[in-house]
């Protein structure tokens, strides 16, 4: 008998454990998320079984209505080769098609060369790509003094500026929310909804940079820094300022990098000495695929 794919339950938990605690040095955000997996009617989680024994896992939810979204596909390394990480992506698009949707995306990591060849074999075409960039902010970088010309900007102030930002055209039109991408064409609200932090500044009232800062979805005690644009000196000072705010926390960013091109805000990242996985390089593929 070949893999079997059913409902992922509450009892699942220590095995997706067992099996994340074996991915990224123990660091796999999924058990912080599998509450939310399983509270989430609208979607679907599912678990890969293979004689009777949890061999791998995976979620699919909505970015917004018609668009699903594909993550934390996981496989036992001590089952690879058994076909989990098929049997998964196939059921999930079809469950994906049944319920209606016009496109599925996903992420995923430059090294996941495995996931990346099946996603790729089912029609998945990669739209954009990102570097992953992190760093724990000191307690005391609340001491730093505040600036006194960055001021807030509102949710239409981000759907603005954004809009017509070098940021969003590197990006594909993608905003991050940790490692979920939202299309801001599809929504653009929507897509920023999550940056409750947003401070800028102005030039004689209006806006010349902006950073956003928003909860990741699914990630620990961290931070995002989703969206920043604006003159290099502009960046250091709402860079600062974000430290401050975030004293104590850790703040992690997907860049937008795009070929040889790069977003303003990486530089000023390396700068400040945020750790890196891949030198900077753009690591972080985003996929998609159309079902219309």
């Amino acid at each position: 008998m070949g893999v079997e794919i059913r409902a992922l339950t509450a009892e699942d938990r220590p095995r997706v454990v067992e099996i994340t605690s074996q991915i990224w040095g123990g660091e796999d955000w999924v058990p912080d998320a599998f509450d939310a997996w399983l509270a989430d009617d609208e979607g679907e989680a599912i678990a890969a079984v293979l004689d009777g024994r949890l061999i791998g896992f995976a979620r699919r939810s909505w970015i917004v209505p018609g668009h699903a979204w594909f993550e934390g596909i996981r496989s036992d390394p001590a089952a690879r080769g058994c076909g989990a990480g098929r049997a998964m992506t196939e059921h999930l698009i079809d469950g994906a098609r049944c319920a209606g949707a016009d496109a599925i995306h996903l992420a995923t990591h430059v090294d996941n060369e495995a996931s990346i060849h099946i996603i790729e074999s089912y029609g998945f075409r990669r739209v954009a790509t990102f570097a992953y960039v992190a760093k724990e902010i000191a307690a005391d970088a609340e001491d730093a003094p505040i600036d006194p010309e960055i001021d807030s900007a509102s949710a239409d102030d981000v759907v603005r500026f954004a809009d017509t930002s070098r940021f969003l055209s590197l990006a594909r039109r993608r905003i991050p929310r940790g490692w979920w991408f939202a299309p801001f064409d599809l929504d653009p609200r929507a897509a920023t909804a999550h940056l409750t932090t947003r401070i800028g500044i102005r030039d004689r009232g209006e806006l010349v940079a902006l950073l956003c800062l928003g909860e990741p979805a699914g990630a620990r005690e961290s931070v995002g820094l989703a969206f920043a644009d604006g003159s290099p000196k502009n960046l250091r000072r709402l860079l600062v300022e974000a430290h401050r705010r975030s004293a104590g926390r850790r703040i992690e960013a997907m860049v937008p990098v795009d070929g040889d091109q790069e977003a303003a805000l990486l530089p000023i990242l390396k700068e400040f000495e945020y750790a890196t996985w891949d030198d900077y390089a753009a690591a972080v593929f985003v996929y998609q695929m159309d079902l219309r």
